[in-house]
């Protein structure tokens, strides 16, 4: 049995793990409860064998709202009672550890999809950029919210877009607090593809997320891998660390499937990666086993 969360749906299908916000009438809004299940949802994804790639998507006219203003109201109410030294404090370890929910995303070894339709405004982007691949609807609308309610973005959009976009293009769409339409979130690269609605975009995710999720699951992991460690310590460095990489990956058995495959003109299946359930505590048999 799969784990029931309460702000979004988890699904297995074709070796993709499915996180699907689908609570359309409260638009998708993000509680305190999300931050708390999304990285047990991503844990749960990588301990099982069966799932080689994770696709976020979501259900209604909008990808996402945003954080819900409950959680903002919660936090002025606790705050309000304690002396500047404390509530700074609080304040500190509450928005470290959503930012941390939001890494999992990063820091998984698993690739992750996110498809955007409609409105993905204020922490809806913050965890959109974590994501490895980024699809959008043509008329979809990327907003930075955060700016025009008198405070910076602090859970990892300021961040990541200033690793993947130049200076002038992050600050020109974060300070203006500008509305992104799909196409111009793919001019400036932010997105990699667009679709013309969102029954196209579900297609587009979908039919992408799978083909990732039948190739090699070693070498997708070792490409993620490679990438962030790129983007971090540079290229000189990364080749070393590739050389290393590739010595104790290469020859194994998915690079024979593949070869063997490719001269039977078929398809190679790939063995999948171990189980991790047992190892970690994580029982697929209800969410009370993985909280």
């Amino acid at each position: 049995m799969i784990p029931e969360f309460f702000n979004f749906r988890f699904e297995v299908e074709s070796l993709v793990g499915h996180i699907v916000l689908d609570r359309p009438e409260k638009r998708n809004c993000l509680t305190r409860e999300f931050w708390r299940e999304l990285p047990l949802a991503v844990r749960y994804a990588e301990s099982r064998n069966d799932v080689r790639c994770i696709l976020i998507r979501s259900e209604g006219s909008m990808f996402s709202a945003g954080i819900d203003l409950s959680v903002l109201t919660a936090f002025k109410s606790v705050a309000q009672d304690l002396d500047v030294s404390r509530k700074a404090d609080y304040m500190r370890r509450t928005v470290l550890s959503i930012q941390d929910s939001i890494s999992c995303i990063e820091n998984s070894p698993l690739p992750v999809v996110a498809a955007i339709q409609g409105a993905c405004i204020g922490g809806a982007l913050d965890l959109v950029c974590a994501a490895d691949i980024r699809l959008a609807e043509k008329n979809a609308s990327l907003t930075p919210l955060e700016m025009d309610l008198g405070f910076v973005p602090d859970l990892g959009t300021v961040q990541r877009l200033a690793v993947m976009l130049p200076y002038g293009v992050v600050a020109d769409w974060l300070m203006d607090c500008r509305s992104l339409s799909g196409d111009e979130a793919k001019d400036i690269g932010f997105v990699s593809r667009v679709a013309e609605n969102a029954e196209e975009l579900s297609e587009m995710a979908i039919g992408l997320a799978e083909r990732i999720a039948k190739r090699s699951p070693v070498a997708v992991r070792g490409a993620k891998e490679l990438i962030k460690f790129t983007q971090k310590h540079g290229v000189e460095a990364s080749l070393r660390y590739t050389a290393a990489w590739q010595s104790g990956a290469f020859p194994g058995d998915d690079i024979n499937e593949c070869f063997a495959a490719k001269a039977k003109k078929a398809t190679p299946t790939h063995a999948p990666m171990a189980d991790d359930r047992n190892l970690f505590g994580i029982a697929d048999d209800g969410v009370r086993e993985i909280i």
